[in-house]
């Protein structure tokens, strides 16, 4: 019985780990240029149950589940078209624009950008203050919001690699190796990139997250009677 229970109790933890990675899906279902997390979940050691002397068993008993990892869903989100000069979307999945932020430079789907000024001159940055950079890895100035701005576009070796930094940021790792400034990117200025959050998959993904944490919880509670009922006994 305490086997089953820590089992149980494994298993619920890491389920409710799948749910929150859903439940920020859901809560970015609007937001622009995010990209949708999907929860993996594998098996912990199986350890051989002990059978009597002289018998062969092949059974084997399980310590639950882990979430493995949790990928990034790439595929572009729908565009909206919003006639704003200062919006941009990038229309391959594998883009991404450049963002300094102090010492860093993270890359984004999200086009929402502004022109803030800074000692004097306008630069394009983004709404938390990160400069926007050109296809040379400069900061952008501008004069107005009807210049016709040099807004870099980057990819990377293996895109699947990148690290979140945030709901719609990512930085680069050693998997998906260095940047690269991507020549005559296709770039729709006045659109948006939308989510790429589908309702209907995060729906089931509730469901069966749920089904399974019930699952799990029921077994602690039957663990722990059994348990007790045990104990009783003595």
């Amino acid at each position: 019985m305490i086997t089953a229970f820590y089992t149980a109790a494994t298993g619920a933890v890491q389920l409710q780990k799948g749910l929150d990675v859903t439940a920020n899906n859901v809560a970015n279902v609007s937001s622009t240029g995010y990209k949708a997390s999907q929860s993996t979940f594998a098996d912990l050691v199986y350890t051989n149950i002990d059978a009597p002397q002289g018998s062969n068993s092949d059974l084997k008993s399980g310590h639950g589940v882990k979430l493995d990892k949790t990928s990034t869903l790439l595929s572009q989100g729908g565009l909206e078209q919003t006639g704003r000069s200062l919006d941009y979307a990038v229309t391959a999945d594998n883009g991404f624009f450049a963002v300094q932020k102090g010492n860093t430079v993270e890359f984004t789907k999200n086009g929402d950008f502004h022109l803030s000024t800074v000692d004097g001159k306008n630069y394009l940055s983004t709404s938390d203050g990160g400069l926007v950079l050109d296809s040379k890895g400069q900061p952008i100035t501008a004069v107005n919001e009807q210049d016709n701005l040099d807004v870099g576009v980057y990819t990377f070796s293996n895109c699947d690699a990148l690290e979140r930094v945030g709901d719609t940021s990512f930085t680069a790792t050693d998997g998906s190796g260095a940047a690269q400034a991507v020549t005559s990117p296709e770039i729709k200025k006045g659109w948006l990139e939308g989510s790429n959050v589908n309702m209907a998959d995060e729906m089931v993904s509730v469901m069966e997250l749920q089904r399974a944490f019930q699952m799990n919880s029921k077994i602690i509670q039957i663990s722990d009677e059994i348990s007790q009922n045990i104990n009783s006994l003595r």
